[in-house]
């Protein structure tokens, strides 16, 4: 069995565990070895999904008839690696699209993904991509294919998606990439039979702030949603027009919504967390109540009632210069990880955190409502282990 000293083993530790990891030497990951680890969280040991940051939905049904598990690994030119893995279901709902570090910390994943999906990488002027491409009915005879573009610098992001195929019984409509460059993606629209959108084009571009290819008119999107709401024929087959009609085939209604790609903040400090939109931030504050002299940024959950703070300290400094209490729980695998157990704090569980890697040193303060705390533990533990420092 491959052992593999990881961030995850925090999760192990998460629930107040007293004892010390002992260090156990690293393996290097490879599209073999994750793949082994994939199939183990399909067929339903926890510990290797928690090790995936979640990646199957234990909540459905347990399902392994998938069609295909496909991985592809990207070295970028800094030399820092990535695995991009895709599980395809017949059933959407199961899908997974995600991306992974060498130490197998999951940086992104995307469970929006339909019907047929293709999985390969490419590069443009030196900025390296992940594509996605997606082809699926609606209403049972018409056709669309749609494409994403994740971008790969020191994290990965969704960085363009857009729909590039559309068929009728009476027409077929394109939108065909004609240019790709770090500033624009320009589309030029066809069909077969002359219509609305022949001969026109569309230009996207890249907003820094927002990491992704924007167009001011959707023009081909927008047409697909007009023809599809104007298609008169009913359904025989289950529709997909949201996350409960696509949970409903495995008979289940649930309420929160789970098709949703993770988000990655990202900080100017060199490190980056994926939490989703539900977070808010506030960056560059002082820690006050919890560290002395220290400054960092805030992530606080208003409905989970959860905050973690994240600073950057000196590399010659440990995180007891800054807290009261004393990290005695250590692990080590690319980073070195010492924390604390679970104290407990008037309405509040609190856990500290400190990560190493080379002179680089973050301490992470977890805080979280003693009332909620068990209900959102599995996300606080998914939270934690998807920290990734520069080093």
């Amino acid at each position: 069995m491959y052992k593999f000293i990881i961030l995850t083993i925090i999760s192990l530790l998460f629930i107040g565990c007293s004892k010390t990891i002992r260090k156990e030497q690293k393996s290097s990951l490879t599209e073999n070895i994750l793949k082994e680890i994939v199939m183990k969280a399909i067929n339903g040991e926890r510990i290797y999904n928690d090790s995936l940051g979640g990646l199957i939905d234990y909540s459905l049904p347990q399902n392994s008839n998938f069609n295909a598990i496909k991985i592809e690994r990207i070295i970028t030119p800094v030399n820092k690696t990535f695995f991009a893995l895709l599980i395809e279901y017949p059933n959407p709902v199961y899908n997974r699209f995600a991306v992974y570090d060498a130490a197998l910390h999951l940086i992104l994943m995307d469970k929006s993904l339909n019907g047929k999906i293709g999985l390969k990488t490419f590069n443009i002027n030196n900025r390296q991509f992940i594509e996605t491409d997606e082809s699926f009915l609606s209403k049972d005879i018409l056709g669309i294919s749609r494409v994403s573009f994740y971008r790969i610098d020191s994290t990965v992001t969704l960085g363009f998606r857009a729909f590039t195929t559309f068929t009728t019984p009476e027409n077929e409509y394109y939108q065909i990439i004609t240019e790709i460059s770090p500033d624009r993606i320009k589309t030029n629209l066809a069909s077969i039979k002359r219509s609305l959108i022949s001969d026109k084009s569309e230009i996207f571009i890249f907003d820094d702030k927002q990491k992704k290819y924007l167009s001011q008119n959707n023009t081909f999107m927008n047409f697909i949603k007009e023809q599809v709401s104007a298609f008169k024929r009913a359904a025989e087959k289950p529709e997909i027009t949201d996350e409960n009609s696509v949970l409903q085939s495995v008979g289940i209604t649930k309420e929160a919504d789970t098709i949703k790609t993770a988000s990655n903040k990202i900080s100017k400090s060199g490190y980056y967390l994926t939490i989703d939109e539900r977070w808010k931030e506030i960056r560059d504050i002082g820690l006050y109540g919890f560290a002395n002299k220290l400054r960092g940024d805030k992530y606080y959950n208003p409905i989970m009632g959860a905050n973690i703070f994240i600073a950057q300290i000196p590399g010659k400094d440990s995180a007891e210069v800054f807290v009261k209490n004393r990290l005695l729980n250590v692990t080590q695998g690319k980073y070195r990880v010492r924390f604390t157990n679970k104290i407990e704090q008037r309405k509040f569980y609190v856990q500290y955190f400190e990560f190493s890697c080379g002179e680089k040193k973050y301490l992470m303060i977890f805080e979280a409502s003693k009332y909620t705390y068990e209900k959102y533990k599995t996300t606080y533990q998914d939270i934690i282990n998807s920290f990734v420092m520069e080093c």
